[in-house]
């Protein structure tokens, strides 16, 4: 990371265990499954089970004008930056959003392709869904509703979309572009990324939704800080094999760092795919790769994935002592062929 360790001073989020921090932190103590049967009649989905945000009306959280035809992405990612903004966020233009995501809206996206080929005249469009379909729609909504005038960044990065946004993050905060930025990730449940989720990996976990979303800070800060964010590795898996990717982007974290492997407190994967437990095990112990859940719990959140596995370190950490002044990995392995690790140090003093 440039110059001194940002810090994250606040949270929220929104998930199938509820609305905003407090939900999702008893969620994951819990430990309580959130999968639920799909009703046919609004989704016309292959699989029959989904994690989806319970008692989801956008118009009735936020409040407003011109929630009506948002995208359900979008809508998500209001409702957690709200969170965020009742605890007092900064806005105005030394406040930036940076939001991690897969590709915006896939159900807008494609309805609006289908209306390109299918109506009389292809230009036709919906007006009023058409900035839905921009991939940059969530941020901007955000932006907008909430007063945040600085810098404004959207960044697809499959599951490592949140680690992504949080090293795009720290580059505003040590450039001096703004004083605080909201950072995370989102990720909608919709017919059409069911269906590319079927065709694209077959079988596995049921699809979630929501997202997370985090206030970063310069060291400086006035407020309590909650973690620092000691560093961001990347790596792409040239050869199709994660294993050596993930031990090596894992490895150079922690060496950049000077923080030895014995010394981390707990490493959470967001897929915990066979080669990420392989290349895992053989850099941490057993109760370093457990004491944090990885995210089965809310399904497949897709680009939210890490900034759901960060909340959940939080929300685990904050009841346990021993956890102060401990670090910690979350590790992001996507199947397109990148992996993401962030390494964070928790608050408070061993």
């Amino acid at each position: 990371m440039a110059g001194a360790a940002p810090v994250i001073t606040g949270w929220s989020a929104v998930s199938p265990f509820g609305h905003g921090r407090e939900a999702y932190a008893a969620g994951v103590r819990s430990g309580r499954p959130t999968a639920v049967p799909v009703d046919p009649e609004r989704w016309s989905v292959p699989e029959d089970r989904a994690c989806l945000v319970p008692d989801f009306d956008v118009e009735e959280l936020v409040g407003g004008k011109g929630l009506r035809h948002l995208d359900r992405a979008s809508a998500l990612a209001l409702v957690a930056v709200g969170g965020l903004v009742e605890q007092g966020v900064d806005t105005g233009e030394r406040a930036g959003v940076v939001l991690g995501t897969t590709s915006g809206s896939v159900q807008t996206e494609m309805d609006h392709m289908r209306d390109s080929l299918v109506k009389s005249r292809p230009h036709l469009l919906n007006t009023k869904t058409l900035a839905s379909g921009s991939m940059n729609c969530a941020a901007a909504q955000c932006a907008i509703r909430y007063g945040i005038t600085g810098p404004n960044t959207t960044l697809a990065g499959g599951r490592s979309a949140a680690v992504h946004a949080l090293r795009y993050s720290d580059r505003l905060l040590a450039a001096g572009r703004a004083d605080s930025v909201i950072v995370g990730a989102v990720e909608e449940y919709s017919s059409a990324r069911a269906w590319l989720a079927h065709h694209g990996r077959g079988s596995g976990s049921p699809l979630g939704e929501g997202g997370a979303f985090f206030r970063l800070e310069p060291g400086s800060t006035h407020r309590a800080a909650l973690a620092e964010v000691l560093g961001v590795e990347t790596r792409v898996c040239l050869d199709g094999s994660a294993r050596p990717a993930l031990h090596d982007c894992v490895r150079a974290l922690l060496d950049r760092a000077s923080v030895p492997a014995a010394d981390v407190w707990a490493v959470v994967s967001t897929t915990a795919s066979e080669p990420e437990r392989e290349a895992l095990a053989e850099l941490f112990d057993l109760r370093t790769l457990t004491r944090v859940p990885g995210g089965h719990q809310i399904g497949d959140t897709g680009a939210a994935s890490s900034a759901f596995a960060i909340a959940s370190v939080l929300s685990i950490a904050e009841r346990l002592p021993e956890a102060a002044g401990r670090p910690v990995v979350v590790v992001s392995g996507d199947p397109h062929g990148t992996v993401a690790a962030v390494l964070l140090r928790l608050a408070g003093e061993r």
